[in-house]
Parts: structure tokens; C-alpha cells; sequence
């Protein structure tokens, strides 16, 4: 819906662009019901609000209104609950439509996560949030955002986590990828030193959880833990993220998501297997080919790997910190399907 947030996160990618942009840069309400429009003839059947902060914007009520009455069985929203912490304003967007709340919570305590969204009383707001959407009986599920300034911190965030009774919970590793250059350096970290404290998690918390994540790591850096990783070519399979054909097509010039499904289906592996699953896992896979070929680095590691295709290698910018030396070929049949370490409770397809 636009860049415009009420938070300040110190890891976020597009804190250069917030700074440049203003609410005129945001779409307008027609703008966002063409959409909705679109996305409904596209035969999607989950609409999510995104941002920046959607819950800042004064037309909200009335775009989920419209996107039900358009036609969609679930209306999602990722926000970052401050605005939540008003049971009438919670209220009155579950009775808009929304009943799927995806917030984000970056540290254990107010000093961590006050810190990291550079916004006073933030964790406040963001607790009396859970509180309000539990009494309105909605699904609520989290992000939780994992840097070098709140490493230290995770075990304690999937304790909190547990302790509020929530049952969807995502890590996602901060990603250096282009725009991330902008962002404090005190948020790079090395996969290698987050993976020790992230097997910790899973071993005690892996169970506590309908569904725990680990999102964007290289799949050799947590062996015995595959299950729990979800890196881009996972995330069109787990039925609760988006679509990165359908938001491609939507994002890009038509002309570049053109050139990128070309050169996505050249470069595609074992082209025949694709189309024997479906048109639909094809273009997928193309699209995400393409991408990868763009932003992602893969050493001869990773070329010699069996996770080479689902895993997709690492950030450019990360290689180019970093090195990839902590990167090992894991030996074994080569894997192509995306899926394939999906279980049935993370909607395997």
C-alpha cells in the first residue's frame, strides 16, 4: 500500500526510501480497490495488507470491506500492532473482513525492542495488541526479525512467544540484499554465528509451535534441521506468504518480468520435470531462477550441492562481506523440488 510507517526500524530496508517518499507517494484508495480487483480475477483467494504500516491509513475499514465483498475467503494484514493497542480500533477492523493478523515483535523486553523500531513504548502497544486480538478470537501469527544488534536475543523471543500462546512464528534473517547497504552495519551478521543459537530455538521450541520458520538461511548451515528453513523457493508453498509470480507481475515493468521468466526458464533445471508437475510450479520456478541469477551468489559449493536449486546460494552483498568459505556442498542426490522438506503442518502441497 506504500512506505509510509509509524516506526523507525533500524534493519529496514526501505528506511532510505521512507525518509524521500510521502503519503501522496502511497497508492490511493482507487488505486488499491483496482488491485484488490486484479488480484480477485487472478483466482487468489487470501488477500494480505502490507506496507510500510497499513493501520496509518484512513481508508483501511473501508478497503477491507471491499476486498470481502470482492469476493475473498481471508483477509490477512501484516502491521506492527501499535495501533492495535486500541480494542475499539482492533474491533472494528475484524469486523471490516480482517481475520488474520501477522505482527512483528524484534526483542524479549521494551529496551530490545524499543531499540530496534526506534519508537518509544512500541513493545507496550505491541502486547496490549496480542491481548486485544485474542479477545476477538482472530488467528495471529508473528515476525521476528533476527540481526547482528538482536542475535543475543532469540532464545528469549521464542520463550515470549511461547509464553503469549502464539502458534505461527517466523525468524527471518536480516538480508543484505541491495537496499539493505543503507541500514546501520551493526545489523550484518554471519549465517554461521546466527545458526548455533537458531538450533537452540528449535530444539527447545520446535514442538511449542503449529509452525516455527527459520527464513533465509542456506540449508548447509542447519543440517538436521531442513524442515524448519524456508528460503525463497519455499515461501510459494507455505500457504500463509505470498506469491512471488503474482507479485512480480504486479511489482515489475511488464518488459522486465517478461525477460526475467525467459531467462528463468533457461536456466531452469530439468525443464521437463516442471512442466510434468504443472504450468503453475513452472513459471514459479522461473521467475525465482531469474531472481536468483540477478541477486544471489553460488559459489562451486553450491553448484556441487543437492540443495543447490531449492536453496537458491546467498546474497551478492553477503559474499561480498563476508565470503562464502562457511558455505558446505552437502553430498546426495540433488533435490528439485521445493517442497521437499515441507511437512504436512507447514502445508505441504
Amino acid at each position: 500500500m506504500g512506505y509510509s510507517c509509524n516506526l523507525r526500524c533500524r534493519f529496514c530496508y526501505y528506511f532510505k526510501d521512507l525518509k524521500l517518499r510521502n503519503r501522496n507517494r502511497d497508492l490511493t484508495t482507487e488505486e488499491c480497490k483496482r488491485r484488490i480487483r486484479h488480484y480477485h480475477r487472478c483466482n487468489m483467494k487470501v488477500l494480505e495488507f502490507t506496507g510500510g504500516e497499513p493501520t496509518i491509513r484512513g481508508d483501511l475499514f473501508e478497503l477491507a470491506r471491499y476486498a470481502r465483498e470482492s469476493g475473498f475467503s481471508k483477509i490477512s494484514i501484516i502491521t506492527n500492532g501499535i495501533r492495535l493497542a486500541d480494542f475499539n480500533y482492533a474491533r472494528e477492523l475484524v469486523n471490516s473482513g480482517i481475520g488474520d493478523f501477522l505482527l512483528s515483535l524484534h526483542g524479549s523486553s521494551a529496551q530490545i525492542h524499543d531499540f530496534v523500531t526506534g519508537t518509544e513504548g512500541s513493545y507496550e502497544s505491541l502486547l496490549k495488541a496480542v491481548q486485544n486480538l485474542s479477545r476477538l478470537s482472530v488467528r495471529i501469527r508473528f515476525n521476528s526479525v533476527v540481526t547482528g544488534l538482536n542475535l543475543y536475543d532469540v532464545y528469549a523471543r521464542a520463550k515470549l512467544f511461547k509464553e503469549l500462546n502464539i502458534q505461527i512464528v517466523n525468524f527471518i534473517m536480516f538480508n543484505p540484499i541491495e537496499q539493505a547497504k543503507f541500514c546501520e552495519e551493526g545489523n550484518f551478521l554471519r549465517y554461521s554465528g546466527a545458526a548455533a543459537q537458531l538450533k537452540k530455538v528449535i530444539d527447545d521450541f520446535g514442538n511449542s509451535f503449529d509452525k516455527l520458520t527459520i527464513r533465509y538461511m542456506p540449508l548447509c548451515a542447519m543440517g538436521g534441521y531442513e524442515n524448519y528453513i524456508q528460503n525463497v523457493h519455499q515461501v510459494h508453498y507455505d500457504h500463509d506468504e505470498w506469491d512471488y509470480y503474482l507479485r512480480s507481475y504486479i511489482r515489475e515493468p511488464r518488459w522486465k518480468w517478461l525477460a526475467g521468466i525467459l531467462i528463468g526458464l533457461i536456466l531452469l533445471p530439468r525443464k521437463r520435470q516442471w512442466l510434468a508437475w504443472g504450468i503453475g510450479h513452472a513459471r514459479h520456478a522461473a521467475i525465482l531462477q531469474a531472481h536468483s541469477w540477478l541477486n544471489k551468489s553460488k559459489p562451486i559449493q553450491c553448484r556441487r550441492c543437492r540443495y543447490g536449486f531449492i536453496c537458491g546460494g546467498v546474497w551478492k552483498e553477503y559474499a561480498r562481506r563476508f565470503g562464502t568459505s562457511e558455505l558446505k556442498a552437502v553430498s546426495g542426490e540433488f533435490v528439485l523440488r521445493p517442497w521437499h522438506f515441507l511437512s504436512d503442518r507447514r502445508n505441504q502441497p
